[in-house]
């Protein structure tokens, strides 16, 4: 009788394990379609030497329209991509580049990835505490909650420096921001991004991705 109950036991448990892959879906059924979507980004990097600030703007319509603009204290430009060309603006200087496009990903794209298990070799999530599991991966760990369905940090640690990444998020669960802190040496540096618009591309003009 034990024996059976043990079975059952494990049974039960096994059935409601949580996999990498329900993971992942989980989290791409939370978030906005990558190819139809329209996003404002604020990063601030401080440092030892002082604050930069890089703001954002990305929309993309399908995998071959897409719109973004950056801008920091040395840099101010928007590119348009329709297709197989590209065009690029100096809104500083207005000088106009028009080049061709093979699928090479934009600078400004590298502000819109926040989710670390879109790549790399991950770990299938161990069990923590209530509905907290940890995954391990190329990047660190990281720790999901179950029931809320997102990722509530990312932390790593090497006798060369330590990362910690935590993500917020608003009153309806929707990500808001992530800071990732790097202690090296003693030397701390932060990276904040903030989310001020995320939303569908349905209703950007396809009249701005024409040249």
């Amino acid at each position: 009788m034990r024996k059976i109950f043990l079975l059952t036991l494990l049974f039960t448990v096994s059935s409601f394990a949580l996999t990498l892959n329900q993971v992942r879906a989980d989290l791409k059924n939370a978030s906005v379609s990558g190819d139809s979507v329209e996003m404002k980004i604020r990063t601030t990097v401080n440092t030892v030497s002082g604050k930069q600030v890089v703001s954002v703007y990305v929309v993309q319509k399908s995998k071959s329209k897409m719109y973004t603009e950056i801008k920091t204290s040395f840099m101010n430009q928007r590119t348009v991509v329709n297709e197989n060309r590209m065009k690029v603006i100096d809104l500083n200087t207005n000088k106009v580049q028009l080049l061709p496009y093979n699928g090479e990903a934009l600078e400004a794209l590298s502000y819109t990835r926040f989710n670390p298990l879109d790549s790399g070799d991950w770990k299938e999530p161990k069990f923590v505490s209530e509905n907290l599991y940890s995954i391990e991966g190329p990047k660190g760990t990281l720790y999901y909650d179950a029931k809320k369905k997102r990722i509530e940090k990312m932390e790593s640690d090497d006798e060369k420096k330590s990362v910690l990444t935590t993500f917020a998020y608003d009153g309806e669960g929707k990500f808001k921001s992530m800071n990732v802190v790097v202690n090296a040496n003693g030397v701390e540096t932060s990276v904040f991004t903030e989310i001020l618009l995320l939303r569908s591309s349905v209703k950007f003009p396809d009249r701005l991705f024409e040249f």
